[in-house]
């Protein structure tokens, strides 16, 4: 009996244990971008592997909208990357240089991807699989910003200020980039369906409209006119949802 007795303690401990890992692993999924969310897999060997994968697709493929979507995914595993390094290595004296290096493939790979949707643009930018595409790039880019602007808040401050430095360029091209691909409403239309994704989480919303708000001040005056608008609609929305808590 007594020997039951701790068996089925040891399998309780255990069966709690095991739960509050779980719990709390989501728990902390749940405050940053996920893989899933980029489309892409854990750092590891197997993502190691299918970023192979893609290296050599990209050489062979023709399609540049195809070409582009496995660029995009090369760029989100490198900022995937760094941010596992920023975690693992925080206070490692060769954090910013390791970092340099994972930014600048970063963003040859979203040189790329810019250079050929401008070219798209000009020849064929009424296509459905241009629009989706341009759909797919808007919000990966939102969430690249939202994984550098998290990894800021977990450096030392000489790290962080070149992380700033390097969003900043980054955003300053991606608003450069967008405001020549498509005019106001578009641009307009394409944040707002981001923003009022239901499968947005609180936290990443708000960091959203933070880099919305950033945005503004990176793109031509047309654009600029549909971010103020979007922000007022942000705005009016956030009291409107008060109210009617207030109500209930």
């Amino acid at each position: 009996m007594f020997k039951k007795i701790i068996f089925c303690s040891l399998i309780a401990t255990c069966l709690i244990f095991c739960f509050s890992f779980v719990l709390a692993e989501e728990t902390e999924e749940g405050l940053e971008i996920t893989v899933e969310e980029l489309d892409i897999e854990k750092p590891g060997i197997f993502s190691w592997f299918m970023n192979a994968i893609d290296t050599v697709q990209i050489w062979i493929t023709r399609d540049p909208i195809k070409k582009s979507e496995l660029e995009l995914k090369k760029a989100s595993r490198q900022l995937v990357k760094a941010r596992e390094f920023v975690q693992n290595n925080a206070d490692d004296e060769n954090l910013q240089n390791r970092f340099n290096q994972i930014d600048e493939k970063y963003q040859g790979f979203i040189n790329r991807i810019n250079n050929r949707i401008q070219q798209l643009k000009e020849e064929d930018s009424n296509s459905d699989e241009f629009k989706n595409f341009l759909d797919k790039y808007t919000n990966h880019q939102l969430k690249h910003q939202e994984i550098l602007q998290k990894l800021e808040e977990q450096v030392p401050e000489a790290v962080m200020e070149k992380i700033q430095e390097k969003r900043q360029e980054h955003l300053e091209k991606f608003g450069e980039v967008m405001s020549k691909l498509q005019n106001r409403e578009e641009f307009k239309e394409r944040l707002s369906n981001i923003l009022n994704n239901t499968r947005q989480r609180v936290e990443s919303r708000a960091r959203i409209m933070n880099t919305i708000e950033e945005l503004e001040e990176t793109v031509e005056e047309g654009i600029k006119g549909a971010i103020q608008e979007l922000k007022q609609q942000s705005t009016q929305q956030g009291l409107e949802q008060g109210n009617q808590k207030g109500k209930n």
